[in-house]
Parts: structure tokens; C-alpha cells; sequence
């Protein structure tokens, strides 16, 4: 027979096997499919975690800034336009990359500090564009200019000024919260006077004449989080604090734009600052690159000091101390990494489903070689070689499994709207190769084996060659080797972790860690399963021994769907414990970050009202009041000393609120308390108090020892009861002070403590009647929900991808296992009804062969799921340091949690895939005739 003959002989075949060749071609077509589709729906993630992760940051991180101190001169339009041109000129310096982002510009101009005679209140005069457009005004009106210069005059000659002088008025806004810190209303007028402790003041004996800020409008912001308001100082006063309590305020007051050529006249400096802000929606992943060299490089656009002329406008420039801020750079460094995680976290499910389909599609092809033995015994009778039939079967695999990929990818690019990869060819085609390869596999045997074996069983499992047993030996190996690397180093490369790519064989090691367990199990399972059917011969009835029996005589032809399955059973535990991790974690992360249900805190200077009672609100069901001071002095009483947070918490009470959750702190007995009679606070009887794991520099305090802490004017003495690293729902400072409230306020029984901070437990409906409560009490007043910030951790692209990529792969691996199953149940039933037709002679009913087969089945079944589901949580609990799951879980330290219900469903559906293969398996052996299966020749 010549090649063409046989290829023409072997491909005659197709219209006899249109049917499992269809189901081929849909399998391949599937795995292409979702490889090709994967990598552009990661695109599509990736674009969106970019823009959430900068959406999401504040505006004075992501933004760009450009500072500059000096003067810029009003031009001839006497107005801001020269400050604005020399913004545009500076802009146009930009890298093109950075510029394409910047969606607006807000400019702003600062003046010197201004002190307001007999008060602690400094004031300084801005003008910014766009605030009236974007504040409501309450009372009053807005500034205008009124056409006073500011003057400035040598130290001494006040006097020949006259005192019968007008001084000069510049009117000005104050937002409600800044009156509110300085009391002051409107109609008032504010003397002013140069502060000789800001830099900018020049040191010279020139004063300014008598100048006034006269308050003639308040307002209020239409949206307090805007970008516009973003370091403008106009909203919020700053609070000093000094050794004995509040020290100064500093205050901001807003000024027309038509005042700036008035306060020009002065020749004192000005501070000005550009914000352009940048479009979070114009971001995508593409722009990483990029972006992070531009922005490492874009300081080089500015020189610390610029003198310039602006030519159509006749305004000199003379700044210094040019600078160019952004923290757009940290997000993107952020998000890169956050990327490189997800990447290889999401491949180890990839890598997984690729295994099991892999195996689908090998165990159909053994099907198909199977179904057409006869044509190849026949091909090779009559002369064909078996390389003429590995070509036929090679070109076959290429034809079937290279259209079937070229379908599936076709397919991923007009189904899934997003950005190309160049990855989804690749994985395309590595789908195809993989689908061909198992394909000449299947067909191997039958083309390279001489004639007169073709018709001989698989070799027993405990007798195989050396050299295989080597190689599954390295397999395992392997394995075992990169579990422990990646529970030290993680799943990327470098040293840092954080680089952008991922070490494949790491990705594996779940895939590995099944096959190497299946390898192990296929070896030695034979041994036990004998062992029973020994015991079961001293039984009077043979179901037991003859099913336990053929198990053990046959067992090479049940080790791929045994190997699938475990594989199956390990990947889905895996996947669960991910996937329960990940909104486990993200749920006790809300809890972290906001301490309890809803917090309440007071912005800005002072405690929260009094009149604030959350606890009548519906649904609230217990409240823990605080006390936080954020300059407190810790001492050690060895002159060393350092600024903490200071936090006094009714203990019991927070106890209550943080039950049961992940909030719940671990406290010591004795910070539970009563106070002692006389004398707290004293070094002969401190308090109690906590302090975080780092301590400020040079402070080394042990448990038991006592350190003194200046807080609220006094200086009180505690004793050192515990340490923890953070104290969730205060913040993110890394140094603090924690003591119970009762003893606080019995160390300084004359001072009335209003709570600056509360913690409530309340149900969701809360949430409503609570805004409106505190919308009654106090403006100032801001409201932290746990719902908020769990839906706002739960919403991030990435975290939500990997939970759901997970849950759609376990999905899909039970769809491959069931196509394995039922391929290896259609591949026995011939061996299985010629079986059954030889005990039916023998009188076996019918009821008996339901039995024997669940008997060769179960064993074989419950070796590989119990061990398949133990073997993926212990995979997923041991590599848990090398996951990064923190990155999705929004807090670090949350451990991995086994969700035992999902894991149930899983071994149910799993069992339930496997009594459905068994039970078509039975149903097609019991089809068969008994006079038709007994028949000795090939049919």
C-alpha cells in the first residue's frame, strides 16, 4: 500500500465518526475559545482596576501639581492672567503621555501670613479659580475689590502715616467651618499684620500700613471631596498644638481675583500653585510603561528658580523654588504590581483548567483511537507502516484541532468587546498543539506496535518500566519543590515580588501538586483495594469480591478519569478556598478599616456634639465612645520622647460593638478594669494602657514598664499592659496609645471630655435615620460606614476578577471532568457489557450487576475525591504566603478561610457528574444483547 492509499484508506473514516469528531471539535473549539477570550478580559480588568485605583485616590495623590514661590507680575490686565499664562507655557513642557491625561486646570495664589492681633489666629488671603462656581454662599455676599493697594512702609514710620488714616480693605469669603475656629461672622473686620515667622516674609524693617480683612460672605462647598477644593487650605482651618494644648489656627479667606494686582503692590512674595487635574477615565493598562518613566522624569521639566518675561501680557516672572508634585506615580507603581499578582494568581487557574482539558481532550481521543482500531489493524494488515499512519493521523490532528483553535479564537475576539492581546494567539495556539499532540499520542500504540500486540491488555500498574517510574518520580519531586518555593519567594520574579512578571512553574504548582498526587495514588491504590477484595472473599455473596477484584486486575484502564478526577476535586477546593478568602477577607477588611458597623468623627477642631445620641436611632444597637488626641507627647522619662496618637476607648463598651467580628479586640483583663480610688494616673498608680508594636524612635518599652504621655494639659503616668500592630476603625497611624476612658477621665475628674470619635453596631436600615440625625446635630460631623467600605473593596476590578475567574474555572473543570468521565464510561461499556453478558449465563440478576458495577466504581471514586479535595485546601493553606491575597483583600494578615458548605456542593456536584457517567455506563452495557455480546469475533 502507498502512502496515498493510505491516507486516503484512513481518512475514509470521518463519515463513520462525524459524531465524536463533532464533540472534539467542540471541546477544542471551547478551550481556544476561553484561552484566546481570557487574555482580553483581563485587558478590559486591568483598564478598569487603572482608572478605579486613580478614581478612587484623592485628588492631591493622582493629580499633577506645579508650586512656585516669588511674584509674577499682574501684567496689564492688572488680573491673574499672567499667573495662568505661565502655567499654560510650563504645561506645554509636559511629557505628551501625562498631558493626554490632564482633563482641567485649577490655579491658585496664597499670600504671605498675615497675624491677627490679639489672637492665636494666623490668616492667610487666596484667590482660586472657579470657587464661586463651585461653593453656595449662606450668608452674605461675595468679595469684590475695592481698589487699596497693600502697602508697605519702614518699621518707625506708622506715626507719620497718621492714625486718622483709612487702612485698607480687602474683602473676603470664609468658608462656614473656618468662621466657625475663629468665630468670626460677617461684617467683621480683621486687623492684620505681617507673621514674621513665615518664610516668605522678607527680613527687612518694612512693615505693612494698617490693613484690614473685612468678612463679607460665608460659604460652603457643593462637594467637599471635589478635586477643585484639593489643597486650597479654604475649607478646613489648621489646628496647632503646642506643649499646653492648641497653640494657633491658621486660616484661609478667600479674595476676588481683581485683589491680586492691589496685594501685587506690596512687592511681598506670593506662593501659587497650579492643579491640573487629571481624567482617572483617559487611563488604561497599556499606559503603565510609559507612564512610570515619564513621571519619573518629569521634575526635569522645571528648574528651581525661572525668570522669565510674558510678552503679550508685559508681566515679569521671578519665581523660585519651582517643583512639580504628583503622586500619580506611587498609583501606578501600586497598580503595576497589583497587575503582576493578579496575573499570577489568575494563571494558577489557567494553568489548572488547561491540565483538565488537557486530559478531556486525551481521553476522547483515546475514544476515537479506540472506536477505529479496526480500520488501523486493517491499514496495518495490509501493509500500511506505522509511519504512513502517524502522518495521516498528523495531518488529521493538525486539520481538526488547528480550525477548531482558529474557530475558538475568532470567536474570543468578536465576542469579548475589548482590548487585543498578543497573548491570545499564543494561548490559541499552544490550545491547538496541546489537542494534536494528544491526538498522535492516542494513536501512537496502534502505528508503532508490532501486529501481534495490538490485541494485548495494558500491563499492570505495579509492573512498569524503570524508566517511567523515574520520570514519575522527578514529577513528584518537582512538585514538591515548588510548593515550597512559592510559599517562600510567591508566584513573581525578583527579589522584591513586585516585578511584572510571574514564574511559570510556580503558577503550576496546584497543577503539579494533583498530578503528582494522582502518580502516587494510581501506584498504590491497587495495594488496599486488594487487601479488600481478600477480606471480602470470606463473604458468602460475590458482588464484593469479583467487582473489588477487577479493580485490582484493571486497574491501567481507569487511571486517566482517576487522575482527571482528583485533579478536579483538588482544583475545585482550591479555587473555593480562594474565592472564600477573597470575600471572607474583604469582608473582615471593612471591618479593620472602620472598626465597626458605622464610625462617627468630628472634622476639624473640637469633640463631636453634644447632642449627638446615635443610641436612639432604630437598629443601633450599642455605642462605644473615644478620645483622640493626635500630638500627644509620649516620655520615657529619660528625655527621650515622641509624638503619638492618643486614643482613650470605653473598653467594655467597644467590646460589644466589635463582638463576633474581625474588629474584635484581644485585650488584657486589666484593661477591663475599674479604676482604682485615688491617685490615677500617678506614678504610684498608673493606667493601664496599650501601645502599637512600633514605637517612636528611640522609645524601648517593655510590659510592665511605665512611660508618662502629655495630653489635654496634664501629663499622666501609664503602665504598659500589651502591644499590637493596629488598632482597627482609628486611622492609619503607626504609632499610638490606647487607655480605657473610665480611667482617663478619673485621672483628670475636672475636665468635661466631649467624645471626639464613636463606634456603633447597628443594622443596615440604620444607615438613614443615622444621616439624619447627625445632618441635625452637625455639619462637621462625618459619618464612616463598613457597608461603604466593604462594597468599595468588594467593587475593585481586580479583586472581584480573581473571585469570579475562580468560580467560573471550577465551573468549567466539573464540564471537562464530565466529558472525561463519560468518554471513559462509553470507552469500558463494550469490556463491561461482554462482562455482564458472561455472569447473566451464570445467573447474575440485574439488581446484582447495579451493585457490581457500583462496586468497581466507588473505590476508585472516593480515592480520588476525598484525597483530590484534602489535597487542594492543604495546597492552598500552605502556599497562603505566597499568594498576595492582601493585595485583593484590602488589609494584610487576614488568613485564608475554608468555606466547608461550598466545599460540600462541590464534592456533591462532583459525585453527582460521577454517578450520572456511571449510570449511562450501566444503561449502555445493559443495552447490549446477551447472544451479540458473547460473540468472539471483532465485529
Amino acid at each position: 500500500m502507498n502512502a496515498l492509499s493510505a491516507v486516503i484508506l484512513l481518512l475514509r473514516r470521518f463519515r463513520a465518526e462525524i459524531g465524536i469528531l463533532a464533540l472534539l471539535f467542540v471541546l477544542v473549539t471551547s478551550t481556544s475559545f476561553l484561552f484566546a477570550a481570557a487574555p482580553r478580559l483581563f485587558n478590559r480588568v486591568s483598564d478598569d482596576a487603572m482608572r478605579y485605583a486613580a478614581g478612587n485616590a484623592l485628588a492631591v495623590d493622582r493629580d499633577v501639581w506645579l508650586y512656585a514661590d516669588g511674584s509674577i507680575g499682574p501684567g496689564s490686565d492688572g488680573g491673574v492672567a499672567a499667573v495662568q499664562e505661565y502655567g499654560q507655557q510650563r504645561e506645554a513642557e509636559f511629557p505628551s503621555s501625562i498631558e493626554s491625561l490632564i482633563s482641567d486646570r485649577f490655579q491658585g495664589i496664597t499670600t504671605v501670613r498675615f497675624t491677627v492681633p490679639q489672637s492665636i489666629v494666623t490668616m492667610s488671603l487666596r484667590y482660586q479659580d472657579g470657587l464661586t462656581d463651585d461653593a453656595t454662599l449662606t450668608e452674605g455676599r461675595w468679595p469684590v475689590d475695592r481698589g487699596m493697594p497693600l502697602q508697605m512702609i519702614p518699621v518707625g514710620k506708622q506715626a507719620d502715616q497718621g492714625d486718622q488714616a483709612p487702612p485698607t480693605v480687602f474683602e473676603v469669603a470664609l468658608s462656614t467651618t473656618e468662621a466657625d475656629a475663629i468665630d468670626a461672622h460677617v461684617g467683621d473686620h480683621l486687623n492684620l499684620a505681617l507673621d514674621g515667622s513665615d518664610p516668605l516674609v522678607p527680613r527687612t524693617v518694612f512693615v505693612i500700613t494698617p490693613t484690614q480683612a473685612e468678612v463679607v460672605g460665608l460659604f460652603e462647598p457643593k462637594d467637599p471631596t471635589g478635586a477643585e477644593w484639593s489643597g486650597s487650605g479654604l475649607l478646613q482651618p489648621t489646628l496647632l498644638q503646642g506643649p499646653d494644648g492648641p497653640s494657633g489656627i491658621r486660616a484661609t479667606a478667600y479674595v476676588p481675583a481683581e485683589s491680586y494686582a492691589r496685594l501685587a503692590a506690596s512687592a511681598l512674595p506670593f506662593h501659587y500653585d497650579w492643579h491640573f487635574q487629571v481624567d482617572a477615565q483617559r487611563l488604561d493598562a497599556d499606559q503603565v510603561a510609559t507612564l512610570q518613566t515619564d513621571l519619573q522624569r518629569l521634575n526635569l521639566v522645571v528648574a528651581p528658580t525661572d525668570t522669565r518675561f510674558i510678552q503679550d501680557l508685559s508681566a515679569s516672572v521671578n519665581v523660585s523654588n519651582v517643583s512639580i508634585g504628583t503622586g500619580l506615580l506611587q498609583i501606578v507603581d501600586k497598580f503595576a504590581a497589583q497587575r503582576a499578582r493578579s496575573e499570577s494568581v489568575l494563571s494558577i487557574a489557567a494553568i489548572g483548567l488547561l491540565g483538565l482539558a488537557a486530559g478531556a481532550t486525551a481521553m476522547v481521543a483515546i475514544l476515537l483511537v479506540r472506536q477505529r482500531r479496526s480500520s488501523l489493524l486493517l491499514a496495518r494488515g495490509r501493509g500500511a507502516s506505522g509511519r504512513f499512519v502517524l502522518g495521516a493521523q498528523v495531518l488529521e490532528s493538525v486539520l481538526l484541532a488547528g480550525s477548531a483553535a482558529l474557530v475558538g479564537f475568532v470567536l474570543a475576539v468578536v465576542a469579548v468587546p475589548a482590548r487585543d492581546s498578543s497573548l491570545s494567539p499564543v494561548l490559541a495556539l499552544v490550545v491547538a498543539i496541546s489537542a494534536a499532540v494528544m491526538l498522535v499520542a492516542a494513536t501512537w500504540p496502534a502505528a508503532r506496535r508490532p501486529l501481534i500486540q495490538l490485541e494485548r491488555d495494558d500491563p499492570p500498574v505495579l509492573r512498569v518500566p524503570a524508566r517511567r517510574l523515574v520520570i514519575e518520580l522527578t514529577i513528584v519531586g518537582i512538585a514538591i519543590v515548588a510548593i515550597f518555593l512559592l510559599r517562600q519567594r510567591g508566584l513573581t520574579l525578583g527579589t522584591n515580588g513586585d516585578t511584572a512578571a510571574f514564574d511559570p512553574l510556580l503558577a503550576a504548582v496546584p497543577l503539579l501538586a494533583g498530578v503528582a498526587a494522582g502518580i502516587v495514588l494510581m501506584r498504590l491504590y491497587p495495594l488496599p483495594v486488594r487487601g479488600l477484595s481478600r477480606f471480602a472473599a470470606r463473604r458468602r455473596d460475590f458482588v464484593p469480591v469479583v467487582g473489588l477484584r477487577t479493580v485490582a486486575r484493571h486497574p491501567a484502564a481507569a487511571n486517566l478519569p482517576l487522575l482527571v478526577l482528583m485533579l478536579t476535586a483538588a482544583f475545585g477546593a482550591f479555587a473555593s478556598v480562594v474565592e472564600s478568602s477573597v470575600d471572607r477577607g474583604q469582608l473582615a477588611a471593612s471591618y479593620i478599616k472602620v472598626g465597626a458597623d458605622y464610625r462617627l468623627e468630628h472634622v476639624g477642631i473640637g469633640g463631636l456634639p453634644t447632642n449627638l445620641d446615635p443610641s436612639t436611632v432604630p437598629g443601633v444597637r450599642a455605642v462605644a465612645d473615644g478620645y483622640v488626641d493626635t500630638s500627644a507627647q509620649l516620655s520615657t522619662g529619660l528625655s527621650r520622647h515622641g509624638s503619638v496618637d492618643f486614643t482613650a476607648v470605653d473598653a467594655a463598651a467597644y467590646q460589644a460593638v466589635t463582638a463576633a467580628t474581625a474588629a474584635a479586640p484581644e485585650w488584657p483583663s486589666s484593661f477591663y478594669a475599674s479604676p482604682s480610688a485615688v491617685g490615677i494616673g500617678s506614678p504610684q498608680n498608673p493606667i493601664p494602657a496599650i501601645i502599637s508594636s512600633q514605637t517612636p524612635s528611640g522609645l524601648n518599652i517593655g510590659i510592665g514598664d511605665t512611660f508618662t504621655v502629655a495630653v489635654s494639659r496634664q501629663t499622666l503616668t501609664f503602665r504598659l499592659v500589651g502591644k499590637q500592630d493596629d488598632f482597627p476603625g482609628h486611622g492609619s497611624a503607626t504609632t499610638f496609645v490606647l487607655v480605657p476612658l473610665n480611667w482617663f477621665r478619673a485621672a483628670i475628674p475636672d475636665t468635661t471630655f466631649v467624645p471626639s470619635i464613636m463606634w456603633l453596631r447597628a443594622s443596615n436600615e440604620a444607615a438613614e435615620p443615622l444621616a439624619g440625625l447627625v445632618g441635625a446635630a452637625d455639619r462637621q460631623v462625618r459619618i464612616v460606614s463598613r457597608q461603604d467600605a466593604y462594597a468599595n473593596l468588594h467593587d475593585a476590578p481586580f479583586g472581584s476578577a480573581v473571585a469570579n475567574f475562580f468560580g467560573i474555572s471550577l465551573i468549567v473543570a466539573v464540564l471537562f471532568m464530565g466529558v472525561t468521565l463519560v468518554g471513559a464510561v462509553i470507552l469500558s461499556a463494550a469490556s463491561r457489557s461482554r462482562d455482564l453478558a458472561y455472569l447473566r449465563t451464570l445467573g447474575v440478576s440485574s439488581r446484582q450487576a447495579r451493585e457490581l458495577t457500583a462496586v468497581e466504581h466507588a473505590p476508585p471514586v472516593l480515592l480520588a475525591l476525598i484525597p483530590g479535595v484534602l489535597l487542594g485546601i492543604g495546597v492552598a493553606l500552605l502556599v497562603e504566603p505566597g499568594l498576595g491575597l492582601a493585595d485583593f483583600v484590602g488589609e494584610q494578615g487576614v488568613p485564608l478561610t475554608v468555606n466547608w458548605a461550598s466545599l460540600g456542593i462541590i464534592v456533591v456536584v462532583l459525585l453527582a457528574v460521577v454517578v450520572v457517567a456511571i449510570g449511562a455506563g450501566t444503561w449502555l452495557a445493559g443495552r447490549v444483547r446477551l447472544a451479540s455480546a458473547l460473540r468472539i469475533e471483532e465485529s
